[in-house]
């Protein structure tokens, strides 16, 4: 796997010049605003492998393959606020929090406390990052979608398209103590964020501006 810095024009360049003419194959990491994308993908015909074959990771040599991928912690956060705003608990949320369902009050610090760090991290079709981006050719975060696009011929009105599921933090917030284990649970994903995204190879705080989704 690549540990270059993937969200910048000179990257998109050097993988255009390498698979010329391969087309562009989006790779749907959840919880990292794919819908938002595949609503835009779709309308300028580029292949999403999401809608005929759910979550899938790409393989090699099928395209120019990219994803968008968002700092780990906050996408932990999403995915719980997501999950609890559901209807019931899926078939992967652990018994003994069952409850959260339905007292509204007990917080997202709460749930994550009462977690193993084998729950934390046995979330399907979530996963890791690590998972998502196996064979990806470029990784990129939502703000930058309109220019990637741009730079590979594709136009479109970001005013067009709303954001799509976007979690509601009905729950709260993760406090520090609990991001600092997360960010032990992520510790690859964190690495993986850092180098794609931010250009450095250690465990940073740092994060870009993100859409909450």
């Amino acid at each position: 796997m690549s540990s270059e810095n993937t969200n910048n024009e000179a990257w998109w360049e050097k993988v255009k010049h390498d698979k010329k003419d391969q087309p562009l194959v989006f790779i749907h990491t959840p919880k990292c605003g794919g819908t938002y994308a595949s609503n835009i993908l779709g309308d300028v015909g580029i292949k999403d492998k999401h809608q005929t074959k759910k979550h899938r990771q790409a393989v090699e040599d099928e395209g120019i393959t990219f994803t968008i991928i968002r700092e780990p912690v906050a996408r932990f956060e999403s995915l719980m606020n997501y999950r609890l705003a559901e209807g019931e608990p899926r078939k992967d949320w652990p018994a003994d929090l069952k409850y959260a369902y339905d007292d509204k009050t007990v917080t997202l610090n709460e749930v994550v406390n009462k977690m193993t760090d084998e729950e934390i991290v046995g979330f399907a079709p979530y996963r890791s990052l690590e998972y998502w981006v196996k064979n990806v050719d470029i990784c990129i975060t939502i703000d930058k979608l309109h220019s990637f696009l741009a730079h590979f011929g594709y136009a479109y009105s970001p005013d067009l398209y709303e954001k799509q599921n976007v979690s509601k933090k009905n729950r709260g917030k993760f406090n520090d103590e609990v991001k600092a284990r997360l960010s032990k649970s992520y510790g690859n994903d964190i690495l993986i964020y850092n180098a794609k995204i931010l250009n450095c190879n250690t465990e940073s705080k740092e994060t870009v501006n993100e859409e909450e989704q």
